[in-house]
């Protein structure tokens, strides 16, 4: 490989040199010579290392293209830059803190009842001490739209679930601060005897704290005293008996409580309800009245249909 470079080299010298035959036949037989002196002398050779790099994944463990492979060419097909592994840096993962569960009475705390109204029935029922939550034994939800939006007894509350939120919460008011209040937390003892009063067939006992509620507009259950007008009542449903009469009038009192002391200074019927709920009603009102301005003179049919403030904010619209 070597004697055939300088051989060319020699030729080339030939032509540039000279045109004549004597002086390339001159350079020819000195280039031939000097072949013939190098070729007794042994020239130290350097073994040619393949390239490592790769345009493709070799398939039997070797080099897919080697330099000897590319037909003497110097330009390669893809540059072959070596570049460093990134390193992987680990982030440290954030530590979330786990929030507490939210507890409830344990009536309110079933998987039948939706989230919200958990929160809204545990809020209100929590108004009330121990001694008297303790008396509910069943509390349900409904959410097929039942034809009655709440019922209540002594020891059981059913609500409508597809009411509104604030119209649910006073729902809940008017059953658990009236209803349960009345019926389960004031019950007398049957030593004292019967009074004209009843609950359905559930007698209502003479020493039951209720009768003195009941009697400022009743003479019994289903008739009322002589010369009462529909001003002595915080509505006009609160005129149906005196389990609704006292229900409606614990909402008024709770949430109204402005407007309900605005109409007792004219009404003296409305004065002693109001003196008897502030005397045995264990909750004090939510609102500070506020929208006492807003009533007009006319008296409201349902209590729980009213706008009303809760934790300084109206959330009800008439």
């Amino acid at each position: 490989m070597q004697g055939r470079a300088f051989l060319i080299i020699g030729v080339a010298l030939a032509v540039s040199i000279s045109g004549s035959t004597g002086a390339t036949a001159s350079i020819a037989q000195e280039t031939l010579s000097a072949r013939a002196q190098t070729s007794s002398q042994a020239l130290p050779t350097v073994a040619l290392l393949p390239l490592t790099a790769r345009t493709t994944e070799p398939k039997s463990g070797g080099p897919s293209e080697s330099h000897e492979a590319r037909g003497g060419t110097r330009i390669l097909s893809k540059q072959r830059t070596w570049m460093p592994v990134p390193v992987a840096v680990q982030t440290p993962k954030k530590t979330e803190t786990a929030q507490p569960k939210r507890s409830y009475l344990a009536v309110v705390d079933q998987p039948d009842i939706q989230e919200r109204h958990k929160i809204i029935a545990d809020e209100v029922l929590r108004l009330l001490p121990v001694s008297c939550t303790s008396q509910l034994k069943n509390f349900y939800v409904r959410y097929d739209k039942p034809d009655r939006r709440g019922l209540a007894g002594k020891n059981t509350i059913i609500l409508d679930g597809t009411l509104p939120d604030e119209e649910f919460r006073a729902v809940l008011i008017h059953e658990a601060l009236g209803h349960v209040f009345d019926l389960g937390c004031l019950a007398g003892s049957p030593l004292s005897g019967t009074s004209m009063f009843k609950d359905g067939n559930e007698p209502i006992f003479r020493d039951d704290a209720s009768l003195s509620f009941y009697r400022i507009s009743w003479t019994d259950s289903t008739h009322q005293r002589a010369g009462t007008k529909p001003e002595d009542f915080v509505s006009g449903y609160a005129a149906s008996d005196p389990f609704e009469d006292l229900a409606e009038s614990a909402i008024y009192y709770v949430l109204h409580n402005g407007e309900f002391t605005q109409r007792a200074m004219t009404n003296a019927s409305l004065a002693t309800k109001l003196k008897w709920l502030q005397t045995f009603l264990p909750v004090s009102p939510v609102a500070s009245g506020t929208l006492a301005a807003a009533w007009d003179g006319t008296v409201p049919w349902d209590a729980t249909k009213l706008a009303y403030e809760w934790k300084r904010q109206v959330v009800a619209k008439q």
